[in-house]
């Protein structure tokens, strides 16, 4: 039986030495970038992200209110709220009519 002691699954930059595998190694020690955000001279750009968010809890506002607009898009989310509050019922994006 080999002794698995001396066989080395980590990378040269790894600070622990202790992975299972080079896999799980990578794994651990990649750096975490954020989704949709970009490189820009002063660091990561966290526009878009903060834009995404944005939009998200406008749409989550929105269906906590009964309506349904055609999309996570903030113009969509803004003409489903506009539709129900001129007519008084929520807006359903998806059969574009107007809840019972």
């Amino acid at each position: 039986m080999a002794n698995t002691d001396s066989v080395n699954n980590c990378t040269s930059a790894c600070k622990t030495k202790d992975h299972a595998s080079y896999a799980e190694c990578l794994q651990q020690n990649m750096p975490m970038i954020a989704p949709s955000s970009t490189p820009s001279r002063t660091g990561w750009d966290q526009t878009q992200i903060k834009k995404d968010n944005k939009e998200l809890d406008s749409y989550y506002s929105a269906v906590k209110q009964g309506i349904e607009p055609r999309s996570t898009r903030q113009k969509d989310i803004d003409a489903a709220v506009k539709l129900s509050n001129e007519s008084g019922k929520a807006f359903d994006g998806i059969n574009l009519s107007f809840k019972e």
